[in-house]
This record gives C-alpha cells, sequence and structure tokens, in this order.
C-alpha cells in the first residue's frame, strides 16, 4: 500500500499543474485579486466575525447615547469595521436614515469582495484541469523512440507522469479550488446575516432613543 500510493506523487507533474494553474488564474484575475483570495482562503481558518463582542460594543453605544446624547458619547467602536462605520457615522451626524445608507453601501462593498474572491478560485478551477492536459502532452512528448535495456523503463515514466497530471489537475479543482469558493461564499453569507442582524437591532434602538427624546421635547413645549 505505501509503495501504490507513493507511485501517485509526482513532483514535477504536481509543479506542471499547480504552477501553471496559479500564473494563469493570476494573468486572467490579477495578482491584487488573487492576494484578496489567497487571505480571504486564510482567513476561513479562524472566525471572521465576533458577533457576540460587536453586540456588547454596540450595547455600550446605545447605553451611551441614551446616557449622553450622540454629540456627547464617545463609546469604543465595535471591531467589525462595517458596524464601526455605521456608528461613527450616527454618532458624527444624528440622524437614523444615515444608517441605512452606510448598511447599504457597506454591504455592497462586502458582497463584491466576496464574490471577487470566489470568483478567483472558481476561474483556477477551471485551469487546473486545463493544465492537468498541458501536463499530460509533456508527458506524451517523452515517448521518442529510445533503444536499450532502459527503454521500457522511460516509457513507463512518460505515462505515469502523463496520466497523474491529468489526476492532479482534476482533484486540484474539484478539492481545493471550488470548495474553497463555495467556502468563502458561505462564511460571507453568514457574517451579512450576523451583521445584519446586528445593525437592525442597533437601528432599533435608536430609533426608540429618538422617539423618547422626541416625546420629552414635545412634553417640555407643553409645560412651557
Amino acid at each position: 500500500m505505501p509503495t501504490a500510493i507513493t507511485s501517485l506523487f509526482d513532483p514535477a507533474s504536481l509543479g506542471i499543474v499547480v504552477a501553471g494553474t496559479v500564473l494563469a488564474t493570476a494573468a486572467r484575475s490579477g495578482w491584487r485579486d488573487c492576494g484578496a483570495a489567497l487571505r480571504a482562503a486564510g482567513g476561513l481558518a479562524r472566525r471572521s466575525f465576533d458577533g457576540e463582542q460587536n453586540r456588547k460594543t454596540l450595547a455600550q453605544a446605545v447605553t451611551a447615547i441614551h446616557r449622553d446624547g450622540h454629540h456627547r458619547a464617545s463609546p469604543p467602536l465595535p471591531p467589525d469595521r462595517a458596524l464601526g462605520l455605521m456608528l461613527e457615522t450616527y454618532l458624527r451626524h444624528g440622524v437614523i436614515d444615515a444608517l441605512g445608507a452606510v448598511r447599504r453601501s457597506e454591504r455592497a462593498l462586502s458582497e463584491a469582495r466576496r464574490l471577487s474572491a470566489a470568483q478567483v478560485f472558481i476561474w483556477a478551477g477551471e485551469l487546473a484541469p486545463v493544465f492537468g492536459l498541458v501536463g499530460t502532452l509533456f508527458g506524451l512528448t517523452r515517448l521518442a523512440p529510445t533503444t536499450g535495456s532502459e527503454a521500457t523503463a522511460l516509457i513507463m515514466g512518460a505515462i505515469s507522469s502523463a496520466v497523474l497530471t491529468s489526476l492532479y489537475g482534476a482533484l486540484l479543482a474539484h478539492l481545493v479550488c471550488y470548495p474553497l469558493a463555495g467556502a468563502i461564499e458561505r462564511r460571507g453569507l453568514a457574517d451579512e446575516e450576523s451583521r445584519d442582524a446586528l445593525a437592525e437591532w442597533f437601528a432599533d434602538q435608536i430609533g426608540r432613543i429618538d422617539c423618547d427624546a422626541q416625546e420629552r421635547r414635545t412634553h417640555l413645549r407643553g409645560v412651557a
């Protein structure tokens, strides 16, 4: 069994497929998008959106705004960039309608980044079998007529290389590239759902605070 597994590993064939796929993907999407896609893939190993910490920070902000008003309140910003920008916008302008505009803008930006990262791996999945075929053709070119005692070994090595590159291309596409594209999409959608829930909760709390403040002003004018 170990010998059979070892026979399936050919560094040269694997190098042809991987290097060709990376270079062709970078040529199609650009090195910047490739780097962003790799960072997105690396982020799958850790929790990218801390819902508990963001909720705690927003709750502190709601308390501070209720106590001091949005002009004087100076709460810490949530660790999430989009929620932090939303809170900062409200503290600066005090207009609840601005929260929706900021959220829509940040959602569109996040979606564009997510789709771009996933698309890079989709392209890589399309190109990997192509370079598996390239490696196959390269292996077949080594089947030149040979003579001597080593002819059989050379022919078998060329055939093995030709077959393995096609195998590597298929495995790279369907076990690495496409699964990563799907995982990035799922993680991004899950984070957006959690982010939207917190944004709606914060907007609802701010709306209640504004209503209470309006009622107090109306009551004071009536008393006066």
